[in-house]
């Protein structure tokens, strides 16, 4: 029973992203102006992507070679 409640919540974490594009393309279906709402899909996962870069980077930059080869290597 453990393993199923855990595979469960595992896929309902993982589809909170397919149900916001969903949410998306009922909304721009639904009203007469799609395209506000298609241009701010745009712009909030142009800034998700950016940030989400902006942190790999500068995590990125904290982790010395040796230390990239010891994690992955334990991995």
């Amino acid at each position: 029973m453990e393993a199923f409640l855990i595979s469960i919540t595992t896929i309902s974490v993982a589809e909170i992203g397919d149900r916001t594009q969903l949410l998306s393309l009922v909304l721009a279906a639904r009203y007469r102006r799609p395209w506000p709402i298609i241009a701010g899909i745009l712009c909030a996962t142009l800034a998700n992507h950016a940030v989400a870069g902006v942190i790999g980077v500068w995590f990125g930059s904290l982790l010395k070679p040796r230390t990239l080869e010891v994690v992955s290597g334990s991995a």
